[in-house]
């Protein structure tokens, strides 16, 4: 029997964790071709609910297509993923999107290759000079709006990740694609990404140039309610044995992260699935063996990290992250001053080990945070 729940990649189907408020809404806005900005911290859930909200549009009968801005290493690599992702949405043929990039961009020069999988898949021949990339990435933005047109079909578009465009010639990108996607009325524009500071500058900096471009939606965890539900059900569908207080307490342990409850969930899964019965006293050894198990990846983490940043970690794993700046905090922990903590801060930021909400700064995982409560006292 498969272990029913899922971690460490995008999931669908009967594995997704119902969003259902969130689905409706997005699902509503980008059908209206909206531009919507979705920022959510790590671990989330943020990438499985846009795959899930594509399903639906695409169900609906709009073109989707979905771009990781993660994934990508060059202008070129940018222009060629993007160019890919559009025309799949079209054509589902290796062949007919040979010939339909041909045709409908007759100055880019197709290719096909091999995955390691042994699948066929587009791409584009080398383009020496970057202001040539440029030229044909303002063909590829209008695009999508003129398929629709064509087709009388209306499309729906993902850019996951989308602050990863920073490490592109990003000026220049933002406002090409603003001055192309502001006049798309038959296209829905979907900005997704993790890095919520960048995001909001993006979107509220005036000097930026997608100052205003949309409306922005904060993800939040999952209702309680609705993910003991889940949970509960996934147990109970292959034949376990589990009551709501020990879900409560596994959510407990994890702080509601949609990402740490199924890992947790997955290894408790694994650990009792001879006598298929958890109660609140087994979460903790399975908590145990799971931090264990992390323990390279996390020393490999804490050995890359100074010395104050290691103390602000701790500091914040112990105390919480409501008065970072306070002197009784920064003499508690022998953090030096307040300068020397907003270096730190900054920095944890950066790596996306430290995040912020409202005014309260938090560990983004909460199994690294409960190593260093354990293993670093």
């Amino acid at each position: 029997m498969k272990n029913p729940f899922v971690y460490g990649e995008a999931v669908t189907g009967e594995n997704f964790a119902n969003r259902t408020e969130e689905i409706v809404e997005l699902v509503r806005d980008l059908s209206s071709t909206e531009r919507i900005f979705l920022i959510s911290p790590r671990r989330y859930g943020k990438t499985s609910l846009i795959l899930k909200a594509l399903e639906e549009l695409k169900l609906r009968g709009f073109y989707t297509a979905y771009i990781d801005l993660y994934k990508v290493t060059s202008l070129q690599n940018f222009l060629e993923i993007y160019t890919r992702e559009i025309i799949r949405a079209v054509e589902s043929k290796i062949e007919k999107m040979f010939n339909f990039l041909k045709n409908t961009l007759p100055g880019l020069r197709p290719i096909i290759s091999l995955q390691p999988d042994g699948t066929a898949t587009i791409g584009i021949e080398h383009i020496p000079k970057t202001e040539d990339v440029i030229k044909f990435l303002d063909q590829v933005y209008d695009l999508p709006q003129r398929l629709a047109e064509k087709k009388k079909k209306s499309f729906v578009i993902v850019f996951d990740e989308f602050q990863e465009i920073m490490n592109l010639n990003s000026d220049s990108i933002e406002k090409a694609m603003r001055a192309s996607f502001q006049h798309h009325d038959k296209v829905g524009y979907l900005f997704a990404g993790s890095k919520r500071h960048i995001l909001y500058d993006m979107v509220s900096n005036p000097d930026r140039a997608f100052y205003k471009m949309g409306r922005i939606i904060n993800l939040t965890k999952l209702a309680r309610a609705e993910f003991i539900d889940f949970l509960l059900q996934n147990f109970e569908k292959t034949g376990f044995s589990i009551d709501k207080e020990t879900i409560c307490r596994i959510l407990d342990v994890v702080d509601d992260y949609p990402y740490n409850a199924q890992y947790l969930c997955h290894k408790l899964w694994d650990d009792f699935s001879q006598t298929k019965k958890i109660t609140k006293e087994d979460v903790e050894p399975t908590l145990e063996r799971l931090l264990s198990e992390n323990t390279p990846i996390y020393i490999s983490i804490w050995d890359a990290l100074s010395l104050h940043q290691r103390r602000l970690l701790y500091a914040i794993a112990r105390s919480g992250g409501n008065s970072l700046f306070s002197q009784d905090f920064i003499s508690d922990y022998n953090l030096g001053n307040s300068s020397s903590v907003q270096t730190s801060v900054r920095l944890l930021m950066k790596r996306q080990i430290l995040d912020k909400e409202k005014n309260t700064y938090f560990i983004t995982d909460i199994f690294f945070k409960e190593w260093i409560q354990r293993k670093m006292a």
